[in-house]
């Protein structure tokens, strides 16, 4: 449980017990977070979203592994407790992702309404005790996203927004590498100095730290990774002021909740909560790191990738070996095999992976959208399911990224 779970968690100051008490060992990835983000995902926008987190916390605690047997031998299971007459297992109802998306379709199948179906904790006293929790887990979900490309050809960095056939519009031309979060854009400029532009694609870009050698976004953090291998992450808006977090770093990852970072001993080791807060070492033999959400994944030495998702103490699930490139979501995983074969992976640590496309170099991950910068340079696009077609965004690019659309 994330720091600011727990947070959350202990200001609703509510009663533990459920509407249907889940037999289940409690899910390392569970609670208000985790329905906030499959709810999203799965179509609940707006007060509606707010109404799915709280009735997936009366239901189940939002515990994607939650089960709860009636005296009619009725199974309900999931984040939001679909019953399967006669007890037995849907893996869709135990995986969160499918659960919502039924969630979402029930609930318009009733006509916006949570009622009847879920007429034992929609509007109960417990609801409305969690409704604060669901508020603020919501909240990161409620600013409209509209999705966008940024390729980087030469040193010039042009970027898209809305649907992948929209027109580019150019940024700036010194430009050594580029991230794109939400409503922000950064860039490492030729000079080694990280600036940050926030709102539209013609907003003013707001220099950061100098002497920089890499950089990431997330939420409304900044980290900057310094020349001589020193780590600073700003918390706030684009002029808060900087909390020196480490040295000896050679890479490292951000959430709006974790840091993470490798060594130059190749071990790694992340922190949850706030930026002060204490480093719990993962694995030695590491190389590259990426976070999102509750995952934590880290690509070895000997190229082989490991990936947990919930706790810093949860246990390793290894994912496969021969890898160059990965990246994460919430619910993907994303690599990149020395052959050049893109694969991805949907739903738990356990699913199965497909093939995506041959001659990739890169991978960028972000909600339903996944781009693949190819060998030979050109950067394609997919949106959508994973058997979803292929976009080119252009022919010939040093660097691609992505975020999606709601």
């Amino acid at each position: 449980m994330s720091r600011r779970l727990g947070a959350l968690l202990a200001a609703a100051a509510v009663p533990l017990a459920l509407t249907a008490v889940p037999t289940a060992a409690l899910a390392a990835d569970s609670g208000p977070e985790v329905c906030a983000y499959h709810a999203d995902q799965a179509g609940f926008t707006g007060d509606a979203l707010v109404q799915a987190i709280a009735v997936g916390m009366t239901e189940s605690h939002c515990r994607p592994d939650a089960t709860h047997r009636n005296e009619n031998g009725q199974l309900d299971q999931g984040l939001f407790q679909f019953g399967v007459a006669g007890g037995t297992i849907n893996s869709c109802y135990l995986t969160p992702s499918c659960n919502a998306q039924e969630a979402q379709k029930a609930y318009k199948a009733q006509g916006d309404s949570w009622l009847p179906k879920w007429k034992a904790s929609y509007g109960t006293t417990r609801y409305q005790d969690w409704l604060p929790v669901a508020r603020a887990a919501a909240e990161p979900y409620l600013e409209p996203r509209i999705g966008r490309v940024g390729v980087l050809t030469g040193s010039t960095l042009h970027v898209k927004e809305g649907s992948l056939h929209e027109q580019w519009v150019p940024q700036r031309g010194d430009v050594v590498k580029f991230e794109i979060d939400g409503n922000r854009i950064g860039v490492l400029t030729t000079s080694g100095d990280v600036i940050v532009k926030e709102g539209t694609l013609w907003a003013d870009w707001v220099p950061q730290l100098g002497n920089a050698r890499d950089f990431h976004l997330a939420g409304n953090r900044i980290g900057v990774l310094r020349t001589d291998s020193t780590l600073a992450v700003k918390e706030g808006d684009l002029h808060a002021g900087w909390t020196e977090q480490t040295n000896g770093v050679v890479d490292f990852d951000l959430t709006p909740s974790r840091i993470g970072v490798v060594f130059g001993n190749g071990v790694a080791t992340v922190k949850d909560g706030g930026l002060s807060a204490g480093w719990v070492d993962q694995l030695g033999g590491t190389r590259d790191i990426e976070l999102a959400g509750n995952r934590i994944g880290l690509l070895r030495t000997n190229g082989s990738l490991a990936v947990k998702d919930g706790t810093l103490y949860a246990s390793w699930t290894e994912q496969t070996g021969d890898v160059v490139d990965f990246d994460l979501t919430p619910t993907r995983v994303g690599v990149v095999l020395s052959g050049g074969l893109l694969r991805v992976k949907d739903g738990d640590l356990f699913a199965d992976w497909v093939d995506q496309l041959r001659d990739a170099a890169a991978v960028e991950l972000s909600g339903n959208r996944v781009g693949v910068r190819q060998t030979h340079g050109a950067f394609q696009v997919k949106e959508g399911t994973l058997w979803a077609s292929w976009t080119t965004q252009a022919p010939s690019v040093s660097q691609g990224d992505v975020t999606h659309r709601r």
